[in-house]
């Protein structure tokens, strides 16, 4: 258990510094070649690792390679764009307490369209992250998000977020039939033949990338993508999904952490009062 304990907070380490890799790369590369880069890396990766899984493919039907199709799209596609365009300008830290929400947006979604029980406790979680995600974006000042409204890095990353709980849906369907390895992998491989057509990278422009990028994309590709997923789904069928998922909270911890060593960004007192509310409302929901 221990073993299995750490291997998680690894896990929730390397995700944590997806955001600073992201905010990097983000000031000098557009997101769909970050998203395009991170992704082939990635896939390369874990169809090493999934050679065992494609037995699957001889059970699926229209509908489960239309639902893959999705996955694709909402998952890798369309959560990456946002993802890369919100931290063009909102601080990594920041960022990470505005996706640890995913959750939160997922319970209230599951709730509507897939009939999962929604409790009080559950209510109060929710209601708790989302007062931390606009106590962070306004810092005390809520009724600038009426006066103001939200900025256009804060509405990519809540997209971003959206994206992601739509795939975490869809996701629980296609679960029922292939292991979480072989959905994630042919999602992530699918996605990044739907992102080559938008990224302006070639043979002579790789070239141009310099060497410190690479290692950053390298980082999410390898470490962040593959490395990542890999060890978080073994913790699954160690531990079980909901004690597992319960490490999630981590990852916000460790985004506010390296956004102020590695980047200098500042953690004003709203950024600490929100990111203990994201965590504690996040507990409630995925608490039994």
């Amino acid at each position: 258990m221990l073993n299995e304990s750490l291997k998680l907070l690894f896990v929730m380490l390397l995700w944590g510094g997806t955001f600073i890799s992201g905010r990097i790369l983000s000031q000098s590369l557009s997101s769909f070649d970050i998203s395009f880069l991170r992704f082939f890396i990635a896939s390369f990766i874990l169809l090493c690792f999934s050679k065992n899984e494609f037995k699957y493919f001889s059970i699926l039907n229209i509908k489960d390679y239309l639902i893959l199709l999705l996955l694709g799209v909402l998952g890798i596609f369309s959560y990456n764009f946002f993802f890369f365009s919100g931290l063009k300008t909102v601080e990594a830290s920041k960022a990470s307490v505005i996706i640890a929400s995913n959750p939160t947006l997922t319970v209230l979604l599951a709730s509507l369209f897939l009939n999962e029980k929604f409790t009080f406790k559950k209510l109060l979680g929710v209601v708790i992250a989302l007062f931390g995600v606009l106590t962070v974006i306004t810092k005390f000042n809520y009724l600038s998000l009426v006066t103001i409204g939200l900025g256009q890095g804060e509405i990519y990353l809540f997209c971003a977020a959206l994206s992601w709980v739509l795939y975490s849906l869809l996701g629980k369907i296609i679960l029922r039939k292939v292991s979480a390895l072989f959905a994630n992998t042919m999602a992530i491989v699918i996605g990044t033949f739907l992102l080559f057509p938008f990224s302006s990278m070639s043979f002579n422009t790789f070239y141009q990338i310099p060497f410190i990028s690479w290692l950053h994309l390298i980082y999410l590709g390898a470490l962040g993508t593959s490395v990542g997923f890999i060890l978080y789904y073994q913790g699954i069928q160690k531990i079980g999904a909901s004690k597992a998922a319960s490490f999630i909270n981590f990852v916000p911890i460790f985004g506010v952490s390296f956004g102020f060593f590695f980047l200098n960004e500042t953690i004003h007192v709203s950024l600490f009062i929100g990111l203990v509310n994201v965590i504690l409302g996040v507990y409630l929901i995925s608490k039994r």
